[in-house]
């Protein structure tokens, strides 16, 4: 069945001779693998429109019983002006797209979930660069993946738990986060985007709150075993 449908692309793989195979998370159906015979010819322009976290239009050929569907027609949806772009938007685009390939291995269709990146990436895009985007996207995506700490175990002087995802005071144990970085986290969950500008981090505070959702990650999420892409941010970042 030949479907129109939308999506986020979070990786590409070379098929054969031409094609390639898109890893998509889609509106319709949620996460999909999708091959485009011949994007790889001279003559087409396909390529250029996979770049990490592109959003796109995609017409393919849908059938529940199969896990590889074919494309027909892709475009962009919605061209970035900024975010392939600019040195640091782009460095922030390459950690989220790991994060978010590592840390959505099967999804259904979300609405909830398909909106907030969209909408997060349209904003980044048409916004100024803010340092400390990524630790919010990172930190509000932990509601969209099941896994939020449980902010309203907070307290002044709170630790995070890592294991349990809580706010804890106590001494700092293994699988526990550090005041400050725990408090950053607290704030960043609880702040729209358009908010963030106010929020004032020294290059310390945002590495070691970065680190500690790394963490989080790691021990609520099968599969998120290395994390790499931001060390690159960090080096930009400083």
């Amino acid at each position: 069945m030949l479907e129109a449908d939308t999506g986020i692309v979070f990786h590409h793989i070379n098929y054969a001779e031409s094609s390639v195979i898109v890893k998509l998370l889609s509106k319709n159906h949620g996460l999909i693998s999708l091959m485009i015979k011949g994007a790889k010819k001279k003559k087409s322009s396909t390529i250029a429109k996979l770049q990490p976290l592109s959003l796109v239009a995609v017409e393919y050929y849908y059938s529940e019983q199969k896990d590889l569907h074919t494309v027909r027609n892709l475009d962009l949806n919605t061209p970035f002006k900024t975010l392939h772009t600019n040195p640091m938007k782009a460095a922030v685009l390459l950690f989220l797209n790991e994060i978010l390939f590592k840390a959505i291995q099967q999804q259904e269709k979300s609405d909830p979930v398909f909106d907030f990146i969209q909408s997060f990436l349209i904003k980044m895009d048409q916004t100024e660069f803010n340092p400390n985007s990524h630790l919010w996207f990172v930190s509000k995506l932990t509601t969209f993946l099941g896994m939020a700490p449980d902010i309203s175990s907070h307290k002044k002087g709170a630790v995070l738990n890592l294991i349990e995802g809580e706010f804890v005071v106590g001494s700092y144990s293994k699988g526990e986060s550090s005041v400050i970085a725990s408090e950053t986290i607290f704030r960043l969950m609880g702040m729209e985007f358009d908010a963030l500008k106010e929020l004032k981090l020294t290059r310390e505070i945002r590495r070691e709150t970065l680190q500690t959702l790394i963490d989080y990650y790691q021990i609520q999420l099968e599969g998120i075993k290395n994390i790499n892409s931001h060390l690159v941010l960090q080096e930009l970042l400083e």
